[in-house]
């Protein structure tokens, strides 16, 4: 059955090779042709027996494609939370200390601050700690979170509400 399958793909890339009106053809029913030889598959895979061992694996990988889904929400909020992270690395021949938007002695600016925690920089203590706990309640390390994000966001806190 393979022999025949092999056969069969050998005789089609060489007409498609040779034949600039098979390839036109090809390139307008690719969607058909696609479809088509998913079906064939199926079906060679149930005449043989062996199509189990596709649907199994399928679902095995359903509930981690789930979880990745429900994880790719959170894109934005880490993105924040990096900072300048990814935006330091695309940028070349610059060093990070002197070039990015922090201050040299690594403190976090006010600005920073504002966006981390999703609030405006003239926002109120409530504002600023109702954001801060929305967050934190996200990201704890005991809720499956990282240290690096709860630091950052009770620094961000802690910037927001000091004086200076």
């Amino acid at each position: 059955m393979m022999r025949i399958l092999s056969f069969l793909i050998l005789i089609a890339f060489v007409a498609f090779m040779l034949s600039p009106r098979l390839r036109a053809w090809m390139r307008d029913n690719a969607t058909m042709l696609l479809l088509g030889g998913v079906g064939a598959a199926g079906l060679m895979l149930a005449a043989t027996g062996r199509l189990n061992w596709v649907l199994a694996g399928i679902g095995a990988a359903l509930p981690a494609l789930w979880r990745v889904a429900s994880l790719l929400r959170y894109l934005p909020l880490i993105r924040r939370l990096l900072g300048g992270v990814a935006s330091a690395g695309s940028r070349q021949g610059q060093r990070d200390e002197g070039s990015g938007s922090r201050p040299r002695n690594g403190a976090m600016t006010r600005a920073e601050a504002a966006e981390i925690l999703g609030v405006a920089l003239n926002a109120t203590r409530d504002e600023i700690m109702a954001a801060h706990r929305r967050l934190m309640q996200k990201l704890h390390p005991d809720r499956g979170g990282t240290d690096y994000f709860a630091a950052r966001l009770n620094e961000a806190r802690d910037r927001l509400l000091s004086e200076d």
